[in-house]
């Protein structure tokens, strides 16, 4: 789990390192929206600790509290009866839930550093991850109509 989150966290500083804001509370904001947006945080993810993220990104505390606030306003995040916060999803939207997602990017990490190592491109590398998921398609049983 802080692979996956030091990973994402990571993202986030060079994403707000790209875009434009008032504050980096503000950039923070964005680039989070971006994510939830572009369905890169699925519904049901949980978010990290603010403290965790303003230590990561060496930000005020203050400032992603902020950011989480701004996003829970308007709908994007909710917080669950534990308290930890998550990407809110309609109630008919299938979520992936925490657990699955950071084992799945953990993994698909690992892969990728694996194929990186043994000097494989990206384009490689996500050739054979689209072969992997045709072939896994292929091996699916066939939903029949009725």
């Amino acid at each position: 789990m802080d692979d996956y989150w030091a990973t994402r966290t990571g993202r986030w500083r060079k994403a707000m390192r790209a875009t434009a804001g008032p504050s980096v509370g503000g950039r923070l904001y964005q680039v989070i929206h971006a994510d939830v947006e572009a369905k890169r945080l699925p519904a049901g993810a949980l978010l990290p600790a603010s403290e965790r993220v303003a230590g990561e990104l060496m930000l005020e505390a203050a400032e992603v509290r902020a950011a989480y606030a701004r996003l829970q306003s308007e709908g994007l995040i909710e917080e669950r009866e534990d308290g930890r916060l998550c990407i809110a999803g309609d109630s008919g939207e299938k979520s992936i839930g925490d657990a699955t997602q950071i084992r799945f990017e953990a993994a698909l990490l690992k892969a990728v550093r694996e194929a990186a190592a043994r000097g494989l491109s990206s384009a490689d590398a996500t050739g054979m991850f689209k072969a992997a998921m045709s072939r896994m398609e292929e091996m699916a049983p066939k939903k029949r109509d009725e």
